[in-house]
């Protein structure tokens, strides 16, 4: 499917959204301790890998920016989950790897792609291989910029929850007063553009 939708040799500014603390810490109660994390779109700043860390789970990150093709790249040890927010525009290749890999995943994706037909097509024929999707949705549609986000994004999960649907609960929405930027969002510039720092 994902051919027909996306080039994984395209790159798309809008692919390159930096995830707040606040919608990394719900997933963090619902993996096992002493846990080995691969973050595949991910490098040292990313929110995912300092509080994975901070929680005292070890981290394996990667990204395209390091030379690190997730769907060439796998890292040489064992790990237990994989967990990031993938590139929008590459969810279906991206799922399809994912599976493929057989890992326990947990993605970050916008729910409003369930209203897509494909995407139910998608998740409907997983679950006739008797793979059942599971979703940590967030009650509020938080921010990656501090502006009002349209849509909520939430977790799309693989053997990751006890039960296929959970809602957390989140005190704010990252937006305005609230704002906290995820701390990759100022280090992209020395990876995109290493020789000038823009």
């Amino acid at each position: 499917m994902g051919e027909i939708w996306l080039n994984k040799n395209n790159w798309n500014d809008k692919d390159e959204y930096y995830t707040p603390s606040i919608l990394v810490e719900p997933i963090l109660k619902y993996l096992k301790p002493n846990s080995t994390i691969w973050c595949p779109f991910d490098t040292k700043e990313s929110e995912f890998v300092i509080l994975f860390k901070e929680a005292g789970h070890k981290v394996i990150y990667s990204h395209i920016w390091l030379g690190q093709d997730f769907f060439e790249y796998e890292p040489d040890e064992h790990y237990d989950y994989i967990i990031s927010n993938p590139p929008f525009t590459k969810k279906y290749e991206i799922l399809d790897r994912l599976y493929e890999l057989d890992k326990p995943f947990a993605m970050i994706l916008g729910i409003p792609v369930l209203n897509y037909q494909v995407v139910g097509e998608y998740f409907f024929n997983k679950q006739r291989e008797g793979i059942d999707l599971q979703l940590l949705i967030v009650d509020k549609k938080i921010s990656f910029d501090g502006n009002t986000a349209s849509f909520n994004n939430s977790f799309f999960c693989y053997n990751v929850l006890p039960k296929q649907i959970i809602f957390e609960h989140l005190a704010h929405n990252n937006s305005r007063t609230h704002f906290i930027p995820s701390r990759m969002m100022d280090s992209q510039r020395l990876y995109r553009y290493p020789q000038t720092g823009y």
